[in-house]
């Protein structure tokens, strides 16, 4: 490639010069830097933005497993707006904390690892290294969406992170012999710096005012969207990052660049997220079986238990309703009986009773009775 060709190529234009990126599917917040959500519940960052140091980043790393929460992408401040728990966060066993002044960067990844779900818009995927040599080919446009400061005002202010806009970077994606030929336009440029064989190279020009990555950008990710796909290259951190977001007019010596390592660890990392994330969800698919199971078998005995109140509840109504209605026919019995027998005894006594004829002078009265007797006065006829 020649120099000629290299100066075509596209500049980056972002995060200090960038575009407002607010609403975007995948950036998220972490904690004063900025993360991926690659899935549901895996967010990919880089390690260094937990601290000041090796030490005191694992610190960090463990208080952030404890009490740290991931909010949505896209948003501008994260008042009222719900908090996602973290649950876990890998990082690389070979991690040393970034010795940036000799440009010593190794395995600088963080993976984050949720405890419930994000909802995801965008599907992401790890870009392979035929994709990446595809990209290259085709110019294809490289993205990048981080929370980073966008001009040297705000660099004092970096709490304001919880009330500021994601922005967007646009560049492409350069060979790794397009990186040393890059290079070597600059002579100022210490070589050794350039410790990283096979890298690919994302320029970012901000004397131009095309560029650049800023403080708070770490943790974003590189990425190519084809088909509604976002296709992760890397992570910013690695790279020859030179003067971002100085003072106006204070010129560069050459321009950043971001790299891009075909042998990072982040697939590894990404693949150890998974298998925890699937393991999580069977977990959790069990549990909330076991709990579905039980509610049913609740429910179960509940409706069967109803089901024999019910049957009791019948069989004594009908059962009391039997017994009511035999006593009312017994009542009923006994008291047409009694009507009969009192019928019968009167039927009886009428058959019984005689009749006289009784006379006093001229008047005469006629008796009926069983002994029949004339009244005081009169006499039998």
């Amino acid at each position: 490639m020649s120099l000629a060709t290299l100066h075509l190529i596209t500049p980056s234009s972002a995060v200090e010069f960038g575009q407002d990126a607010t609403g975007d599917p995948t950036a998220v917040k972490v904690r004063g830097a900025s993360g991926f959500l690659y899935s549901e519940r895996i967010v990919i960052t880089v390690a260094h933005i937990f601290g000041n140091n090796y030490q005191d980043t694992l610190r960090e790393i463990s208080r952030y497993e404890r009490e740290g929460v991931i909010y949505s992408p896209g948003i501008v401040t994260i008042a009222g707006q719900k908090g996602y728990k973290v649950k876990k966060i890998l990082y690389p066993s070979t991690f040393v904390y970034p010795d940036y002044k000799n440009n010593l960067i190794t395995d600088d990844l963080a993976i984050v690892i949720l405890s419930e779900d994000i909802p995801v818009t965008k599907k992401a995927a790890l870009a392979t290294e035929e994709q990446m040599k595809r990209f290259v080919r085709e110019k294809s446009k490289v993205e990048l969406v981080g929370y980073g400061i966008t001009d040297f005002s705000q660099r004092d202010s970096l709490s304001v992170i919880n009330n500021r806009a994601p922005h967007k970077l646009e560049s492409t994606l350069i060979s790794p012999e397009a990186v040393l030929e890059f290079y070597r336009q600059y002579p100022n440029v210490d070589w050794k710096w350039i410790n990283k064989p096979g890298v690919y190279g994302i320029v970012q020009h901000r004397d131009l005012k095309q560029s650049h990555i800023c403080d708070g950008d770490s943790g974003s990710v590189f990425f190519v969207e084809e088909n509604n796909v976002r296709y992760v290259l890397g992570t910013t951190g690695l790279g020859l990052v030179n003067n971002n977001c100085q003072v106006p007019g204070r010129l560069s010596a050459f321009p950043s660049m971001s790299w891009i390592d075909p042998k990072s660890k982040l697939p590894s990392l990404i693949k150890e997220a998974e298998e925890i994330v699937a393991e999580d969800k069977r977990q959790e698919f069990l549990k909330a079986e076991e709990a579905r199971l039980a509610a049913e078998l609740k429910a179960k005995q509940e409706a069967e238990a109803k089901a024999k109140a019910e049957v009791e509840a019948k069989a004594k109504a009908e059962e009391e309703a039997r017994l009511k209605a035999e006593a009312e026919a017994k009542a009923k019995a006994e008291a047409e009986l009694k009507a009969k027998q009192e019928a019968e005894a009167k039927t009886a006594a009428e058959k019984k009773k005689a009749n006289i004829t009784c006379v006093k002078g001229k008047l005469t009265k006629k008796v009926t009775a069983v002994n029949p007797k004339c009244p005081v006065g009169y006499k039998k006829k």
